[in-house]
């Protein structure tokens, strides 16, 4: 006798969590993907404020003492990832040991 499987089966549920866990992994992907442009991979204000872990003000202010290089498209402020990389080299202190 053939067994019936339903969508309470063991296993279908298991397929089920799998599928589920494979298209947020696909989706967070496609909302972390930043394609290159002439080499450069670049990030938003808001990004970069997030990843570093301070207010958007904060990162004007570095914007308006020059300390980090910025590009300006139609009032979207955009940041090169290897800049971010220069200046938190620039900024880096080793403890003291």
């Amino acid at each position: 006798m053939k067994e019936t499987v339903t969508a309470i089966n063991p296993r279908i549920m298991r397929l089920t969590a799998q599928s589920d866990d494979i298209t947020a992994m696909c989706q967070q992907l496609k909302d972390e993907y930043h394609p290159l442009l002439h080499g450069k991979r670049f990030i938003t204000d808001a990004m970069l404020s997030e990843l570093l872990g301070v207010c958007r003000r904060t990162t004007q202010d570095y914007r308006d003492r020059g300390l980090l290089p910025y590009y300006r498209l139609d009032g979207k402020i955009l940041y090169a990832e290897e800049d971010i990389e220069t200046f938190l080299q620039s900024n880096y202190r080793p403890k003291f040991g």
